[in-house]
Formats: C-alpha cells, structure tokens, sequence
C-alpha cells in the first residue's frame, strides 16, 4: 500500500527482484518475427543466466515483446532483468512507460510474483515523496503505473497530503514541465498515456476537480518557515488555478 511504512527501498526490492522471480523458468524458446527480434539475440537470451543480460542483450526483445515476438511465459522470466536495467538508469530505451505497458499485455498481475511489483512501484513512489530531485519523475510513474494497472489513485491521494518538502517541490516541477492547458482544462503531456484509460481520467480529474487545489491549500495554511516550500506551493497554486 502506498504510503506505508517499512517498505523496502527501490534499490532493495530490485536487487530481489531475480531470487523473486526465481520460479520463473527460463524459456526453451522465443517466438518471434525475424525483423523485429534477430536470431542470435534470441540465442542469447536463451543461453544466458537472466541476471548476466547485459542492456546490449536484452534491449531488442524488450522493446518489442508482446508486439511482434515473446509472450507473457518468457516475459515473466526476463522481467526482473528488464525492470532492474530500466530503473537503475542503465537502460534508457525501451521507455519505462513502455516496459510497463507490456507489463499490462502479459497481464502480469495473474503471475505469483505480482506482489513484488506492486512493491516497486510503491517503492518508486515513496522516492517521489521522499527524494527530490533525484526520484524518477512522478510524470513517467503515473503514466507506466496507469498503464501497468490501471487506477494510479492511491498515488496520488499520497502525494495531495504533501507531508514531504520533496512532494511539494515535484508536484511544482510536474505541474510547471508536464502538464498543459488544453481545451480549458488540465491534462498531463506524456504523450505515452492512454487518454482514455482510468489513470489519465484519474489525473485530469485530481487536476481539475479541486482535489489538488484542495490539497495545496492545505499545506500553504501549515506553519513553516521553509521559504522555498512556499514557494513552490504559491507556484503550484497558481498553476492549478489555470484549470479552475
């Protein structure tokens, strides 16, 4: 659950990710079209221990798995692999809104281990309210976690409590550099979202329906004398009253 305590950090819960994932078996094979993932990489994949991949192995197969080669069997056993290299920065494509997205495809919450990725992203969105600026941007979590799992409303009825000098300061930044005014409302810019998903109509409405108004109103009325938390509150305030 987000917001709980005693989670494990996102670097603890990668490095567990292969002993996690340890009933995974290794596929025989790989099906695949020929011009979306080459023969001798699939002869890597299958003959290499999964935490030896390099980003050079596996960065075809992830981009294309569940599209035009793979299947949620084999996706199931080169997953910790792929979300360590993504979330440790080693891989920077396929984007992390992608990799999730075909989380999704291979409907990765039947697996036995779908509870350790719920962990990740928790952990992932406790670096948010704990971290900034060095937390994965809550822009590329919200949109990989909406399409992972649908509903990101847990995320962000913890980030509207802005407890954390690194909640208020990266919901300034997400509102300042992510999001837009479109047809008189606010909408996220991440142009991965599925705009008619539950996510992105849980953004828009947590933008635009007073929720995070609400939510930035309350922390501006909390003593403090952080001159740079007000600030950014003052700043965050302004911006959402674009949408009002």
């Amino acid at each position: 659950m987000v917001g709980s305590a005693g989670i494990r950090t996102v670097e603890e819960v990668l490095a567990a990710l292969d002993t996690e994932f340890a009933q995974a078996r290794r596929p025989a094979r790989i099906e695949a079209c020929p011009c979306c993932l080459r023969s001798d990489k699939i002869e890597v994949l299958l003959d290499r221990p999964r935490k030896m991949l390099s980003v050079g192995d596996i960065r075809q197969y992830a981009t294309v798995v569940m599209l035009g080669a793979g299947s949620a069997v084999d996706l199931r056993y080169f997953a910790p692999r792929i979300l360590e290299l993504c979330h440790t920065g080693e891989m920077d494509f396929p984007d992390i809104e992608m990799v999730y997205d075909r989380l999704r495809l291979a409907d990765w919450t039947s697996w036995p281990e779908s509870g350790v990725l719920v962990e990740l992203m928790d952990a992932l969105w406790a670096e948010v309210l704990s971290d900034y600026p060095d937390a994965c941007e809550p822009s590329v979590l919200l949109c990989a976690f909406g399409a992972a799992a649908g509903s990101v409303a847990p995320y962000l009825a913890s980030w509207s409590r802005l407890e954390t000098s690194a909640a208020v300061h990266s919901l300034r930044d997400f509102l300042t550099d992510h999001v837009v005014l479109r047809r008189g409302a606010l909408v996220p810019n991440n142009t991965f979202w599925d705009v008619d998903g539950v996510g992105h109509r849980e953004v828009v409405r947590w933008l635009n329906g007073g929720e995070a108004r609400r939510a930035v109103a309350r922390a501006l009325a909390r003593p403090t004398d952080d001159r740079d938390r007000l600030r950014s509150l003052a700043e965050s305030r302004d911006l959402l009253g674009a949408g009002a």
